[in-house]
């Protein structure tokens, strides 16, 4: 553990690497820093904090780096005009995770309206995301079909409804991104980091501070994943908008989790790990959930043009089948992740 650091300055070090992320992500065109754009300490004074502690010159933590930095002006993997929606998401998903793991620490007008303007645009990046894992499983479950099943009228009109939706859906982020609401909430993250208002400035206490944020974040992320096992089991009908909640939940834990663990060492590591693959699980039940009824609309449509809809009930027999596996691999994950024995050692600092 280090205690030459305090809470307030892993923080703040935390959000204003995430507030540049977010920037990045909307300005592929600045293209890669140069000699004149790296330092990036001049965003924030060193004295922004002047109360003695949050400093923002703190290198990220060694797992904080991502080994592969998406290249600036690469746009979306399909090579299509318009922002880098997966690029994009993360940085307001890594945001809000710790806007809302570290509250307790953040002091300052700006968060509410931060995160309630973060809430506003994941709404609709998400929707942009989850449209692509959707369709990501529907191209392996086509993969693996009887190629006599797919040809014909079943790859065009699959090829249509994903080119439609899609299309529909990335102009909503387009679109987005020229609102007031954008310009706002990039104003708000900014003026975060410039106000530093981040709490916990003894280096003392940064284990205690640092705990006890990390222990909030996980308590809610086992209630929403209890709830998530309910919901998976419940009528298929009710698992796709309740799966949301956890798989939010736990990428808070895992993040916070990955900010802190310079400080709180294996105890914030094995946590984060297991919020990390509790997080992937979630999504991937949320994704075979979303495609099932995916495939009851293109029968629908296929049925409605004259065109035969047996593929699409051979497919949404494979989607079941890969439903039912992710609901056994949801249990299995929410039973890891609240094992009493996993935050012992966290419970002991906080």
């Amino acid at each position: 553990m280090s205690n030459s650091v305090s809470a307030s300055t892993v923080v703040l070090a935390a959000i204003r690497e995430r507030v540049a992320a977010l920037h990045a992500a909307t300005e592929p065109e600045t293209g890669p820093a140069t000699d004149d754009a790296a330092p990036d300490t001049g965003d924030a004074a060193p004295d922004a904090d002047a109360e003695g502690g949050s400093s923002v010159t703190v290198p990220a933590a060694e797992d904080e780096t991502p080994d592969d930095e998406p290249v600036p002006g690469s746009g979306d993997a399909s090579g299509a005009e318009g922002p880098d929606v997966e690029r994009l998401a993360e940085a307001l998903a890594d945001l809000e995770a710790v806007l809302t793991g570290f509250a307790p620490l953040i002091e300052g007008g700006e968060l509410p309206a931060l995160r309630a303007e973060l809430a506003w645009a994941r709404s609709t990046v998400e929707e942009v995301r989850a449209l692509d894992g959707t369709i990501d499983v529907l191209e392996d479950l086509l993969e693996d079909l009887d190629p006599a099943l797919r040809q014909g009228p079943v790859e065009a009109r699959v090829g249509i409804v994903v080119a439609a939706r899609t299309s529909e859906r990335r102009d909503a982020v387009t679109a987005m991104l020229t609102q007031p609401e954008w310009t706002s909430l990039l104003a708000h993250a900014d003026q975060l980091v410039l106000t530093a208002p981040i709490r916990g400035r003894k280096a003392k206490n940064a284990a205690r501070d640092l705990a006890r944020a990390l222990a909030d974040a996980d308590a809610a992320a086992r209630e929403a994943a209890e709830a998530a096992v309910v919901d998976a089991e419940g009528p298929a009908r009710a698992g796709v908008p309740q799966l949301g909640p956890a798989v939010t939940a736990a990428h808070t834990v895992a993040t916070t989790a990955r900010v802190a663990r310079g400080v709180l060492g294996k105890q914030a590591r094995k946590l984060g790990d297991a919020a990390a693959a509790l997080a992937t699980t979630t999504e991937e039940r949320r994704r075979s959930e979303s495609v099932t009824h995916w495939l009851v609309d293109l029968a629908d449509l296929a049925h409605r043009a004259g065109e035969p809809s047996f593929t699409y009930g051979v497919l949404h027999a494979e989607a079941t089948a890969r439903r039912e596996a992710a609901d056994e691999a949801l249990v299995a994950a929410v039973s890891a992740y609240t094992r009493p024995k996993l935050r012992k050692g966290l419970a002991d600092v906080s």
